[in-house]
């Protein structure tokens, strides 16, 4: 076999381990952070770190943990509207750009991201 046929194997080799690489991370790092971003599994977080690094007694780790649960309900809201903010703002710069045409589709696309804010963090639609 010529050293050319070599390479082009070990080059073909390498960018199907490269696209198979990404395409598995992108689709652990999702699941891993759509895991990760729910309130309970965070505030359960939250409680069991701060339980392990304060020696909470059971009794105040009763007590902290309905404060723990109503806060982080409280983050998902929070982080929602900031999102809606930021987007709005985005769109609103990006939509300068378009023609009218272009605007059309944009607003479907627009519709698709308040969709993808409602889905993570399981809020009414609100209007931006």
């Amino acid at each position: 076999m010529s050293k050319w046929k070599i390479r082009f194997y070990l080059l073909a080799l390498f960018l199907a381990g490269m696209v198979t690489g990404g395409i598995l991370t992108a689709q652990i790092g999702r699941h891993i952070m759509q895991k990760i971003m729910q309130p309970e599994a965070m505030a359960a977080h939250w409680q069991h770190d701060l339980e392990k690094r304060l020696n909470l007694s059971a009794e105040q780790s009763q007590k902290i943990a309905p404060i723990i649960i109503e806060n982080m309900k409280t983050f998902g809201s929070v982080l929602s509207d900031q999102m809606r903010l930021a987007l709005s703002n985005c769109n609103a710069r990006i939509e300068l750009e378009l023609t009218p045409e272009q605007k059309i589709k944009f607003a479907a696309i627009e519709k698709e991201q308040e969709q993808f804010v409602q889905s993570r963090f399981n809020n009414e639609p609100k209007n931006p």
